[in-house]
């Protein structure tokens, strides 16, 4: 039944993962029944269920089958230029004329005064106020504001993971925060801190939640303790000159330093925690320059600074030893102590768990090598060139929802998982190609669905036009020059894959020098109509799907009623569609 739902959404074939797939093949039949055994009702529910999984599949085959057919004969029957206009103008005015009709002329589902290019769902009892959104558009973070404001809600969902918000969050907090911003408690790292009684002091012990590097969780579960050390000679952790200074020996020690270097000296935590390592320390402890830590975890780095790290350290991988940021006022107390004639002071943490995505510099650099060639690297970097705002909503929902006093959670999977998904989706397994043929059948009625949307659903094509008309000269114009390069690189490199393909080819005698270009051009449409539903099945109906069961988990974890869920609007109808059938 699960796989029969995924391969319903969208008339394209969600993927399962292979934990999901694997858990659903090895559970037994009957574990959601009571004693291991259901009632007779509910084996008849089952097959009535599952007869209706059957019917709703083949009826949408039996649908799709014909309507392929009829589509690509039209698609290839000769056809003059006034034909093509007449046909043109008389589809623009029919999905004019239906859109008006579902703006003014149909009664939407909701009472709540929500924008055009917004939805709501009931289900569960629970309120969901979807925003699809543009991520270049000046009109979403408007839109994201007024629904927050007037709908009221219970918590605000944002289709980012941690790692991407914390990028994309201004080094400097913006205006309308009242105070910088906190991270949560239980993202930090308890340390604990034994200061040993001295004359008539009796010991003491102290609690400290300190922000952790991207790498500690590494380690996971390990105990780390040892005696607190710091070097005046070198109070930054650095070593001398910037090198590794092997000369004095941190024996299982836990090193204080301060953070940065002399000077403004380019002094990252992965460089401070590989120079411990080698000078055998077991943590780092890292003074910070005031007492707001960072909201997210220190460590994450620009992809330059990473490739200068490993010159430094002639090492690709993640420090071995961890890292933990301090408050500045209980950082410069444990100083103050280490300086002192206080001697024998103990720090204890235990590493803890940590779902922040975290990668080797080998994997960064071909997560980055695919992002460039795929044209998103690029897209998205000519945009920036221009300065214009890009994800500015989740940003806006984040400043509304902390405005009105409720979470922002961050639903997406991480850039490690979306890579690995599309990895898997481009393998030209049997299974794969299987999918992408039966996508194929369903194009012309997602086609019509996405100029003639129904009346529940996103209008995702007439929010794109109503987005488009708030851009300014300058994102239209970075817009279409970004465009035209990310095409022209993934064309490029289709064709590099076409030609080298039909070379093989003629080498053996398969095709003739004189039909070269013929078949060039039949093996670059093979590989574009074999990867574009793939594509769309990592990309979109996939995370789709990742989406919807972290809405259902937040929903649960914070007993939310009414939320608001800022997404693209290439996810909004899929999202949905798994709310409708699926609930909340």
């Amino acid at each position: 039944l699960k796989w029969l739902k995924c391969t319903t959404h969208n008339g394209f074939r969600c993927h399962m993962s292979r934990e999901e797939m694997t858990e659903l093949l090895q559970s037994p039949l009957g574990q959601d029944m009571e004693g291991g055994a259901g009632s007779a009702d509910e084996n008849s529910g089952d097959k009535d269920s599952a007869g209706l999984a059957w019917r709703n599949l083949l009826l949408r085959y039996a649908i799709d089958v014909p309507a392929s057919l009829l589509f690509w004969y039209i698609q290839f029957q000769p056809v003059t230029v006034t034909q093509l206009y007449i046909f043109l103008g008389c589809l623009g005015a029919a999905m004019l004329l239906w859109r008006l009709f579902l703006a003014y002329g149909s009664q939407r589902q909701t009472v709540e005064d929500i924008p055009y290019t917004c939805a709501h769902v009931q289900s569960n009892g629970r309120d969901l106020f979807l925003v699809a959104t543009v991520h270049i558009s000046p009109r979403a973070p408007q839109d994201v504001e007024a629904v927050i404001r007037s709908t009221r809600p219970d918590i605000a969902m944002i289709e980012l993971d941690e790692e991407r918000l914390d990028r994309m969050r201004p080094l400097e907090p913006r205006e309308s925060s009242a105070e910088p911003p906190q991270p949560k408690l239980e993202d930090l790292q308890m340390l604990k801190v034994t200061i040993p009684s001295a004359g008539a002091e009796p010991e003491r012990k102290m609690t400290i939640h300190t922000q952790r590097a991207i790498w500690n969780a590494e380690l996971a579960g390990t105990n780390i303790s040892g005696e607190m050390v710091f070097n005046d000679e070198d109070p930054y952790g650095m070593g001398e000159g910037g090198h590794l200074d092997l000369n004095r020996s941190y024996d299982q020690s836990v090193v204080l330093a301060r953070r940065g270097g002399f000077d403004g000296q380019w002094a990252p935590f992965a460089l401070k925690a590989h120079k411990a390592e080698g000078r055998g320390a077991k943590a780092v402890l890292v003074v910070n320059t005031d007492d707001n830590l960072p909201l997210n975890r220190i460590g994450t780095g620009t992809l330059g600074g990473d490739l200068k790290i490993a010159l430094y350290t002639c090492s690709c991988s993640l420090p071995k030893v961890p890292v933990l940021l301090l408050p500045k006022t209980e950082g410069e107390q444990l100083l103050e102590l280490c300086q002192g004639a206080a001697r024998g002071i103990r720090a204890e943490f235990d590493v803890r768990e940590d779902a922040y995505p975290r990668r080797s510099l080998a994997k960064r650099l071909c997560q980055s090598f695919a992002l460039v060639f795929s044209g998103i690297g690029v897209l998205y970097g000519i945009i920036q060139c221009f300065a214009v705002e890009v994800g500015g909503e989740f940003l806006a929902a984040e400043d509304a929802a902390r405005a009105v006093g409720i979470p922002c959670v961050c639903i997406d999977v991480d850039l490690n998982r979306f890579w690995s998904r599309l990895g898997m989706a481009l393998l030209p397994s049997p299974c794969n190609l299987l999918n992408s043929a039966l996508s194929w059948l369903a194009f012309p009625r997602v086609c019509f669905r996405f100029l003639f949307p129904p009346r529940d659903n996103v209008d995702v094509f007439g929010g794109m036009i109503l987005h488009g008309l708030s851009f300014p000269l300058k994102t239209w114009v970075a817009f279409i020059l970004a465009g035209m390069c990310a095409s022209f690189i993934t064309s490029h490199l289709l064709e590099l894959l076409g030609s080298g393909a039909e070379l093989g080819a003629e080498q053996v005698g398969a095709v003739k020098k004189e039909d070269r270009e013929d078949a060039t051009m039949l093996i670059m449409l093979a590989i574009e109509m074999y990867m574009l539903p793939q594509i769309y099945d990592a990309v979109a109906a996939s995370r789709d799907e990742a989406m919807y069961q972290s809405m259902v988990k937040k929903c649960r974890q914070f007993a939310s009623r009414r939320l608001v869920v800022v997404v693209g609007a290439g996810h909004s109808n899929g999202i949905l569609q798994r709310v409708r059938s699926s609930g909340l």
